[in-house]
Parts: structure tokens; C-alpha cells; sequence
């Protein structure tokens, strides 16, 4: 039978032969992706749900929306979908899927001849397991195209690609049968040494641990850092490791010394209950430990690995033990201490060169930390000399470029870590790197990037078997969602780092990820269920998350504030916001301030206080807000021009317009929300000078512009207004089908509600009009509602 070819602008597809070319050149597409694109392409003639496509190119229900948009996101980028004709090739369908837009012609040829029996990817196809990639080999650059049994190991490019926490999981699976426990989804831990010597032994208690560690890791056993371990227990306040039943595998290692001799004793125990137990002796307690180490790999059912290149010797390994266990223990002065005594040997060594500039670091001395990383780094002139700890300075730099706001050279910086550390197997230090680079590229909008990032580190903490890591990165992609305008996705992800952190005990984590939820759900006008989720942390001196500074206390009292003004308690959320900016230091807080004076100018707005609300957004709009969210700053922006116009201070709002145009024309990186505020401000000049034609047209713009974003907070603050303004020129059947986009959140949404009233008002419907405003009233809370206020089309 001939096989069916499609051709689309200068592409070819042939679903039978796998292949994606380009003018005759292949394109390499991951495989979820190709199955995608030939699902659009055959069923082209109607949208395709969701959940449909999801079942059609994963066989299961269970992936997640967010796996989705992503593998959409690749397919337009690899069809040159992108920039001013994006969705040209594939369309996003509100509240239903995605279409195939082109134009598509049929042709057949012969069948390829492809044998899909063998397990061999076609050419022009990318594994999407690599399966004959060792095992130790760090993600972070596509394979060649070669033989690889896809049938074992599809998962693993769809987490790589894309960020699925559950490939990444899969590929921990061990290959050899014999194996007495499996890391499925979790990874074992090594809990701090118990020792019985004297007093100048007790460095073991996490010089040990990490070397245990450090051989589980080298055997290809997911294991927890020993940093994240003691993290864990300090935040449980529990040293003995009893709760943390959540880990695949516990050891408690015991170390004694009898006369001249070491014991070493390792008490393992998985999650169902079973034990193993492995002893050595030695003269060497590190060789006894090792001993030890090897013994129960055995009794695990897996082969001790290749140990990674020591410092030279034992006696130097044993020393860097002891300063790494003196900073595990958050003792940086008895650190520094055997760092001022290192034998001659030890001191020329860029590994203690590396360790002082962290020691740095650690105490928030940045500027002496750069320089010693800088001087490190030259010091290491050729660079094949340490890659990986070449890579891990680099990483290190990049951040504290970052940290000073200058991201263009951080990037840099963590670009050319990642470089060097591709090359290598230490998948740790890699996936660091490029968690590091994500948060960068935000700071640059480059959210594409940024996500890819995020999903390079998420699949190499699970490679490694960071499950603090892999947690870590599903909590800033839930953040990074929320920036991408994926309220939905964010959720998602945001929960389930809620889960994860909360099922280790990880309670310092807990209150930033309920920040990041509880936006989330506002974005979606879920706002019962965002004071709900600020109920969790709230009061926060009642609530145990272990210590939390100042500065977190203050976010989330704002967070809590924000929430109190969504459900109608802005007189509560007022008060909240004034204790804000009392206790902040100006200096030190000056993002905090304004963001907290960006919320009492919005409440201060909505309770018909103009004077106040403009004065208020006068202050938040300061270079610390628009660095921290371009978004908020327009935002800002808009409100004050509302409260000016309401203040019938027309002047002074056609000249805050035309500087807030002016500004958006100097960004870098343009997104549709921060335009659609934008467009606002133009369509609130136009009002002011009386061209009402050139109002409505510029709000239907926006309308146009919100429900393409797809983000309901928008959707509705735009409809409000456009349809109120719509009601004012006598525009009632447009404003009726405003009215009627908004319904759906009519009521939850004080906004929505309100329209629908004033909609029912101009219809004459005395019943309805009562009816909808009683709701709305109900809604609002102790918010004003503007009843034919020519005026109301602010945010």
C-alpha cells in the first residue's frame, strides 16, 4: 500500500517513514512530538481536544497539560512558528485544544522501509530514550541519531525536552534484575555518622556521610547530598531520621574505634520494611568505610562503581573531608581554621582555593567570593584542567553577576558553565547549572529557554538522584508558568512541589510555594480558594516552618493582604500593606515596598480614594518594581493613570500615558500582557481627549489581546471595562456580548458580576438589575461600585 506524504510550505512529512525534512533537508523532531504533528495534520479538518491528543500520542491520560503546551511549543518552534506569525501553522483553540492551520497537500509513495520491529529509529528522528547512553552521561546535548530500544526506554527524551518529572523518575530504574530494591520514584539518604572516638574524630559524623554518599551516588544509586539530608533534619528538628519514610532507602552508618582498628557498620532500611546490614574493619577508616560501602552495593544487588579522581591521596581526601564536614555543619570558622592549618601539599590545590571562595560566599561576603573565583579561574588556564570544577566557578560567578543585576554578563558566565560541564558525567553540578541559567533568562524574558533549562535540570536531578533538586526544579517551573500566563500549569506543578517538599519534611519550602500558589489561583479568579491556600501559612507565628526571616515574613503578609482584598476585605488588606512598609528597611526592601505600595494604591483605587491611589502608584513605580516584574510596573502604571482620570486631573494622566508608551518602546523582550496594559493607557488618553470611536477601538484591541493570553484575571479586568465604556456610549448589543464572555466568572467575580448588572440596568430588566447588583455588591465586599461613572475603565 502507498504511503501517505503531506506537504505543507516547504516541509515534508511521512508518518510512515518518520521522517520531518525541510527542502529536502531532515529536521530532528523528539517523538512525542513527530506523533503529534501527524495527529494535527490527519485530523485538520477540526480542533483537537486536549485530552484527545493527549491519548492519541501518549497511550495514557495522565500527562499533564503543561508536558503538552511544551511539546506544541517545540513543534512551532522547529516549523518557524514563531514572532509576529505565530500560530500561523498551529492555532491554540480557547478552552479546547490546538487546529492545523496550513495548507496541506497528500501525495503517496512507496512505503519506507522502516523496520519499527528491530527497535531502530528512522533517521531524521530523536530517540527518546538514548538508551545506549551510559548511564553516568549528563544530559544536556542531543545524541547523534543511533540504534537504541525504544521500546524499554521511551520516556526519557520527553523529560528531557520537556521537562516530565516522570520520565526522569523512570530512567532511575536499575537494569539488573537481581536488584533487592528499585528507586522508582524516590532515592536513598545517608544520615549523619554516629561515632564512638575521641574528641578529634568527630569530623567523621559528616565526613563519613558524605563519602558513604558519594559511593552509593558513584554506583548509580539515587542519593540524596548530604547538604540536602541535614537540611531535612534540621528543618523536622529530628537528627535520629525517624520520619523520613519517604526516602526509598535510609542508612545509618555507626563508626567505632577499638585499639587501632575501625569498624564500620551500615544499618540500611527501605520504605517496606526490609534491612540489610554491612560491616568492615580496617586501620584506614576510610578504607573500612568504602569496605563497608562496597558490602552493602552488594547486598543491594548493584556492583561498586568507579570511584571519581581524588584530591591525591587518601590523607588530603580525609583532609577536605574534615573542612567539608565543618561547613555541612555550619561551623565556617572551625572551617577556616583547617583551612589556615592545610599541610604544604593540600594548599597550592584549587579544590581549597574553591572552598575558601565558597566559605565566602556562605557568609555573604560576595565581593570577596567573586574575586577569589575570578583569580581561581584564571589560575586554571587550560580548559581541560578541573572541568567539572572549572564549571561549577563559572556557576558560582554567574549568579553573583546575577544577584548585582547584571544578567547579561551572568548569562554569560552560566552559558560557559554549561558548556564545560556537558562534556562531563557529574550530573549534579550540571543540572545546578542549568537551574542557575533558568532563573537568569527569566530576568531576560527568554522564557523559552528558560523552560528548556528548567527541564534539562529537573531530568538531571533525577539522573542524579536529587530528589530535593528534582522538587526544587517543579517548584520554579510551577513560578515560571505563572510568567509564561499558565495559571492552570502552574497550579499543577505547584501543588505537587507542595506534596514533595512536604512529604520530606522540606518545611522552609513550604510557605514560598503557597506564595507562588495562592498567585496562581488568583490568576484564575479562584480567590475563595486563594485565601484558602494563605490559611495554610496564616498567622505565620502560629504555623511551624522552622525559621523564617523578615523579608519572608513580610512577603507573606502581603500575600495574605492580597488575598484579603480579592475576597472584599480591603480595609484588612490595607492594614496589612501599612505594617509592610513601616517595618521595611527602604534600602535593603525597596522591591517589597513598592510591590506593597502597588496593592495599597489598587485598594486605595478600588475604594474610590483617587488622590490616595494615584500618589500611592506614584511611589511603587520605581526601577527595584519594574526589575522585579515588567508586568506589575505596567500595571502600576495603569492604575495611576485611572485614579488621575477619575481625579479629573486630565493633563497629568495624558502625560503619564505617553511616558509609560515610551517606556515600553525601550524592553528588550515584548510580551502581549504587559501591551495589553499598555493599550489600556492608549485608549484612556484617546477618552480623556474625547475621540470615543478611537477609545473602543483600541479596548476592543485589548479584549482581542486578553482572550488570546487565555488568563481570566486579564480576560476580566478588560471586559469590565471595555463593557462599561461600551454601556456609556450606548453601545448596548456589543456590550451585551462582552457581558456574556464574562458570565462564566459572573459568579465568582465582583467584575463580571457588576457588568452583568449594568448590562441588565440599560436592558431595562428591573428584577435582573437588582438581582445581579445584589450580587455583586455581596462580591465586592467593602469595594465601591461606580454606577454610571463615565470614568470606570481602570484595572
Amino acid at each position: 500500500m502507498e504511503a501517505k506524504i503531506y506537504k505543507f510550505g516547504d516541509f515534508c512529512l511521512n508518518p510512515v517513514a518518520r521522517e520531518l525534512s525541510r527542502d529536502g533537508e531532515p529536521l530532528f523532531v523528539p517523538a512525542s512530538a513527530f506523533d503529534c504533528l501527524v495527529y494535527l495534520i490527519e485530523h485538520r479538518e477540526r480542533p483537537i481536544g486536549k485530552d484527545e491528543l493527549i491519548s492519541a500520542v501518549w497511550g495514557r491520560t495522565d500527562v499533564s497539560e503543561n508536558l503538552l503546551a511544551q511539546t506544541i511549543v517545540r513543534l512551532r518552534r522547529t516549523l518557524g512558528d514563531v514572532g509576529n506569525e505565530q500560530q500561523r501553522c498551529i492555532k491554540t483553540i480557547a478552552r479546547v485544544g490546538y487546529r492545523w492551520m496550513l495548507d496541506t497537500t497528500v501525495t503517496f509513495g512507496a512505503p519506507a522501509s522502516v523496520k519499527h520491529d528491530s527497535g531502530v529509529e528512522p533517521y531524521g528522528l530523536v530517540s527518546e530514550a538514548a538508551g545506549d547512553v551510559d548511564d553516568g552521561d549528563a544530559i544536556g546535548i542531543l545524541p547523534h541519531v543511533r540504534p537504541v530500544r525504544r521500546y524499554l526506554f521511551v520516556a526519557l527524551i520527553l523529560a528531557l525536552v520537556l521537562a516530565a518529572g516522570y520520565a526522569g523518575e523512570q530512567r532511575l530504574r536499575p537494569k539488573k534484575a537481581q536488584a533487592a530494591i528499585h528507586f522508582n520514584k524516590s532515592a536513598a539518604i545517608v544520615l549523619p555518622v554516629e561515632v564512638n572516638a575521641p574528641e578529634d574524630w568527630k569530623w567523621l559524623h559528616f565526613g563519613l556521610m558524605d563519602l558513604i554518599s558519594t559511593r552509593l551516588h558513584e554506583a548509580k544509586i539515587p542519593t540524596e547530598t548530604s547538604q540536602a539530608v541535614l537540611e531535612l533534619l534540621k528543618e523536622r528538628a529530628d537528627a535520629s531520621g525517624e520520619g523520613l519514610s519517604s526516602f526509598a532507602l535510609v542508612i545509618r552508618p555507626h563508626v567505632e574505634l577499638a585499639g587501632n582498628r575501625w569498624r564500620v557498620h551500615l544499618d540500611a532500611r527501605s520504605q517496606d520494611g526490609h534491612t540489610w546490614r554491612a560491616e568492615s574493619s580496617s586501620s584506614d577508616v576510610l578504607e573500612a568505610s568504602r569496605a563497608a560501602s562496597d558490602l552493602l552495593l552488594a547486598q543491594l544487588g548493584y556492583a561498586a562503581g568507579a570511584s571519581g579522581p581524588r584530591v591525591a591521596s587518601d590523607s588530603q581526601l580525609e583532609y577536605m573531608q574534615r573542612i567539608d564536614a565543618a561547613r555541612l555543619a555550619g561551623q565556617p570558622y572551625a572551617a577556616r581554621e583547617l583551612i589556615d592549618m592545610a599541610p604544604p601539599d593540600l594548599r597550592n590545590k584549587p579544590e581549597l582555593a574553591y572552598t575558601v571562595a565558597s566559605l565566602d560566599c556562605d557568609e555573604g561576603k560576595k565581593d570577596s567570593c567573586e574575586q577569589r573565583l575570578s583569580t581561581l579561574l584564571k589560575q586554571l588556564t587550560d580548559k581541560k584542567q578541573e572541568p567539572v570544577l572549572r564549571g561549577e566557578i563559572l556557576t558560582k560567578l554567574g549568579m553573583i553577576y546575577s544577584d548585582k543585576n547584571q544578567d547579561v554578563e551572568g548569562e554569560a558566565k552560566l552559558t560557559e558553565a554549561l558548556h564545560t560541564l556537558q562534556k562531563q558525567k557529574d550530573t549534579e553540578a550540571l543540572a545546578n547549572a542549568y537551574l542557575d541559567h533558568s532563573y537568569v533568562e527569566q530576568m531576560l524574558w527568554r522564557l523559552d529557554d528558560a523552560t528548556s533549562d528548567l527541564g534539562l535540570a529537573r531530568v538531571n536531578y533525577a539522573l542524579s538522584g536529587d530528589a530535593v533538586g528534582a522538587a526544587k526544579a517543579d517548584f520554579e517551573m510551577g513560578l515560571l508558568a505563572e510568567r509564561r500566563a499558565q495559571p492552570d500549569a502552574a497550579v499543577s506543578l505547584l501543588q505537587n512541589a507542595y506534596d514533595q517538599f512536604h512529604g520530606m519534611g522540606m518545611r522552609s519550602m513550604l510557605p514560598s510555594t503557597l506564595d507562588g500558589l495562592a498567585y496562581a489561583q488568583q490568576m484564575l479568579l479562584k480567590f475563595t480558594d486563594e485565601l484558602g491556600t494563605t490559611d495554610r501559612f496564616w498567622p505565620v507565628n502560629e504555623r511551624d516552618f522552622g525559621f523564617i526571616d523578615a523579608p519572608m515574613r513580610r512577603e507573606l503578609t502581603m500575600v495574605r493582604a492580597i488575598a484579603l482584598a480579592d475576597n472584599g476585605r480591603t480595609s484588612e488588606a490595607a492594614t496589612f500593606g501599612e505594617l509592610i512598609v513601616n517595618e521595611a528597611d527602604p534600602k535593603n526592601d525597596a522591591a517589597q515596598i513598592a510591590e506593597t505600595n502597588k496593592l495599597l494604591a489598587r485598594v486605595a483605587l478600588d475604594q474610590g480614594n483617587n488622590e490616595r491611589a494615584a500618589s500611592l502608584a506614584s511611589k511603587a513605580l520605581t526601577p527595584a518594581l519594574a526589575e522585579g516584574d515588567r508586568r506589575d510596573y505596567a500595571e502600576t502604571w495603569l492604575i495611576r493613570i485611572s485614579a488621575l482620570q477619575r481625579a479629573g486631573k486630565a493633563d497629568e494622566a495624558k502625560h503619564d500615558v505617553s511616558a509609560m508608551v515610551e517606556w515600553e518602546t525601550h524592553l528588550s523582550v515584548k510580551d502581549d500582557w504587559t501591551h495589553i496594559y499598555v493599550i489600556r493607557a492608549i485608549a484612556a488618553q484617546y477618552w480623556i481627549e474625547g475621540n470615543h470611536d478611537k477609545a473602543v477601538e483600541q479596548f476592543k484591541l485589548a479584549m482581542a489581546s486578553a482572550e488570546k493570553l487565555g488568563v481570566p484575571e486579564v480576560i476580566v479586568s478588560v471586559g469590565k471595562s471595555y463593557a462599561l465604556m461600551l454601556l456609556d456610549i450606548g453601545h448596548l448589543d456589543q456590550a451585551i456580548a462582552v457581558s456574556g464572555s464574562l458570565s462564566m466568572w459572573s459568579n465568582t467575580d465582583w467584575r463580571a458580576a457588576w457588568v452583568e448588572a449594568r448590562v441588565y440596568q440599560a436592558l431595562g430588566q428591573t428584577s435582573s438589575w437588582e438581582k445581579s447588583r445584589n450580587k455583586a455588591e455581596q462580591l465586592a465586599g467593602d469595594r465601591l461600585l461606580h454606577v454610571g461613572a463615565s470614568s470606570d475603565y481602570g484595572p
